[in-house]
This record gives C-alpha cells, structure tokens and sequence, in this order.
C-alpha cells in the first residue's frame, strides 16, 4: 500500500472512533443508569483509549517532515511554561535559562509538541515541582527537564522509549516514543536519567545551528 492508501484507512478508523465517542456520549445523556453498569464503564475506557491511541498515531505521523527555523529556545520555553503554569497552577515550575543560548534550526511545532510531551509526563506522574534548564557546550544545547514524580519503575526503565510500553492506567505508551523520534529527527538526542522512587530527569540534546 502506498501512502495515501494508509492515510484513508488512517481517516476510516479515525471516523468510525469518533462516531461509536459520539454514540456513546449520547447514551450517558439519554440512559444514565447505564453509568452504574461496570461492563459500560469498562466499554467507554476503552473508547477514551481508543480515542487517544489514534491521536498519538496521528501526531507520529506527522513527525516526519520538518518546516525548519531559527529557534530561540529560552523564548519557546517561556511561552511553553506560561501555558503550563497556567493550567497547573498548584505545581512548583522552576526555569532556568542558560542567558547567552545560541539559536538553533528546528521545526517550531514538534519541538514544542515534544516538550511539551514530556511536561505531561511528569505531570501526570503526580510531580509536586517541574524544573526546565538550558545550557549549551561547543556543539549542541541541552534542555533538561527534572520532576520528583517517583521515577520509572526499574523494569520499565529499559523500554520507555519502545512503543506501547506504559506504567500509566490509561497510557498509550505512544508519548515518550513520539517525542523521541521528533527529537532524533532534528540529528538530535533524548536521554533520561532515572532516579527510583524520587523522579528522573529528560535531557533533550539538539545541535547547533551552524551558519554558512
């Protein structure tokens, strides 16, 4: 199959999801006694997975192609943990900026939606401070993301970039995954450094725009 034969199979199931959410919303409204039936409850999880599963496979699928551009990293941040902030205001975030951080070429949108993945995942980890830092060396910045959200179970720790692999109950285990390979795909890393039962720390390493 060709591209576009896996764009409309991609499109088919998304819209037959978004058709049984709907259908099952209407029943929650129209049937609420069906609420108190543990197989519905067990159905409509599954329908929000379902739901979340293809929009996770949806943004990997748009990772591929890069729309490059200067970046000033310290600004995306900024704007990226005002947002934040904003909407979890009962977490400590802590930014600190490296003050002289060169500009870097990278697609604006992914990188955003890659850090902007893995402040979820601390978020979600039930982290009561978020500390978000830059530097930079002679070839490349580094942006480190540190949360006190218990760390990665140890047995977990190997996989947690492989697809599917999740501690979460409702995870897709697409996340860390995805946000991996949009860092890579900018000649990029992404490692962690994992501290059991205290938090661990991501650390995105992006090379140095280089000017001709």
């Amino acid at each position: 199959m060709n591209t576009l034969d896996y764009q409309r199979i991609f499109h088919e199931i998304k819209n037959t999801i978004t058709l049984i959410n709907s259908s099952a919303q209407l029943l929650d409204t129209k049937c609420p006694q069906l609420q108190e039936q543990p197989y519905w409850n067990n159905i409509r999880q599954e329908i929000t997975y379902l739901k979340n599963l293809i929009l996770e496979i949806s943004k990997a699928g748009s990772g591929q192609q890069l729309q490059t551009e200067s970046i000033d990293l310290n600004a995306l941040l900024q704007d990226i943990c005002k947002i934040m902030k904003d909407a979890y205001s009962d977490l400590q975030w802590d930014l600190q900026l490296c003050g002289s951080l060169p500009a870097i070429q990278a697609d604006h949108i992914k990188l955003r939606q890659a850090i902007l993945n893995l402040l979820k995942n601390s978020v979600e980890a039930d982290s009561e401070y978020i500390t978000i830092s830059t530097q930079a060396d002679n070839a490349n910045v580094l942006i480190k993301i540190t949360d006190c959200g218990g760390g990665i179970p140890s047995e977990l720790e190997s996989r947690v970039f492989d697809l599917f692999t999740t501690s979460k109950k409702d995870g897709t285990g697409l996340g860390l995954a995805i946000t991996k390979q949009i860092i890579e795909s900018h000649g990029g890393s992404l490692l962690l450094e994992n501290r059991p039962e205290d938090g661990c720390t991501f650390t995105i390493s992006l090379p140095l725009t280089t000017e001709a």
